[in-house]
């Protein structure tokens, strides 16, 4: 009754949860269609390709530990320096610091050692006006790694920074004549999966309420990897990137208690199974961005560009998005 009453208080914060529960649902039954790739998965040598500071943890964690436990090799990259982050008040030299000290903290939790995190240092908010060049890095570091499989950000992420890493990744793959898997994982794509044509509340027809989700379940098979035993072992991850989800109690982050990450991002850390797709499997419902052929100025379902250096915190239904307070965190 009380929670009942604190919603009838706060009709924005119930209708957020209403949406992380529908995602959630939504992501449970396209997960029955998916295919359990874990064993091997934890065999396959990697390099993880990170647009920022904690999405390693929040798109790959689970991953990532799986193959650490079989000593698999695992490289981390992350592309930006992560300066752009906020609310956080500290000088962006000192920042980009903090937060190159964090991912080690992270990664190392997840069991991936020092000299396999890299870190290129593009301006945060800005790669994608850096994609050749960061093209060119990831192919350096693809020959000399070697590895059997990448890891890049979904192209559809919505999110610049994201979906710019993803093609700077698909360009090295191809610089570097990579013959391995190459699979994409899914951070914000959860903030507006499975309505993923655009955010915000331009379009509220029954096909983008009813039909495209529907459509969403059907698009391709998601490969998983099951996260059962580690979802604690991540939030503790996570939580060492302080000033993206705040600086919980060292004791609670200790014993796996609840990290401040709320909002449609739970969809990731309330569910079995982390998700994978095959490289352009979700290349349909890409955001127009300056690079891609046909954007024009306009997404696939009409909604206008993006111009803005990050995206709307979209995820507290299809109307005004969350701010960083509610979903926790602000530049992943």
């Amino acid at each position: 009754m009380m929670a009942w009453k604190a919603m009838i208080r706060d009709p924005r914060s119930a209708r957020s949860e209403a949406m992380v529960l529908a995602r959630s649902a939504f992501r449970s039954a396209w997960t029955r269609r998916g295919t359990d790739v874990t064993a091997a998965m934890a065999r396959m040598s990697c390099l993880v390709v990170a647009p920022h500071p904690d999405d390693e943890t929040l798109g790959c964690a689970i991953a990532v530990m799986r193959k650490r436990a079989m000593g698999t090799p695992v490289t981390v990259v992350m592309v930006s320096d992560g300066a752009k982050a906020e609310p956080v008040t500290l000088p962006p030299d000192e920042l980009v610091e903090v937060r190159e000290a964090e991912t080690r903290a992270a990664c190392a939790a997840l069991g991936v050692g020092e000299t396999d995190v890299l870190f290129l240092g593009f301006p945060d908010a800005e790669l994608g006006q850096s994609i050749d060049a960061i093209a060119t890095r990831l192919a350096e570091i693809i020959r000399a790694r070697g590895p059997a499989q990448i890891l890049v950000p979904a192209s559809c992420e919505g999110h610049p920074d994201h979906d710019a890493t993803n093609e700077a990744a698909i360009r090295a793959v191809a610089a570097s004549r990579f013959a391995g898997q190459v699979l994409e994982y899914t951070v914000w794509l959860w903030t507006h999966w499975p309505w993923t044509r655009g955010y915000g509340s331009r379009d509220r027809s029954l096909t983008r309420l009813l039909v495209e989700p529907v459509r969403r379940l059907r698009d391709c098979r998601p490969l998983l990897v099951d996260g059962r035993g580690l979802r604690e072992r991540q939030r503790r991850a996570l939580a060492e990137h302080a000033t993206q989800v705040g600086s919980p109690d060292r004791g609670a982050a200790a014993t796996g208690d609840e990290v401040p990450v709320t909002g449609p991002l739970l969809a990731t850390l309330r569910s079995r199974y982390e998700v994978y797709v095959h490289a352009g499997a979700l290349r349909h419902l890409d955001f127009p961005r300056p690079w891609r052929d046909g954007a024009g100025g306009r997404g696939p379902a009409g909604s206008a560009a993006s111009t803005s250096p990050h995206p709307p915190r979209a995820g507290s239904g299809l109307s005004s998005p969350p701010t960083a307070k509610e979903t926790g965190r602000t530049n992943a």
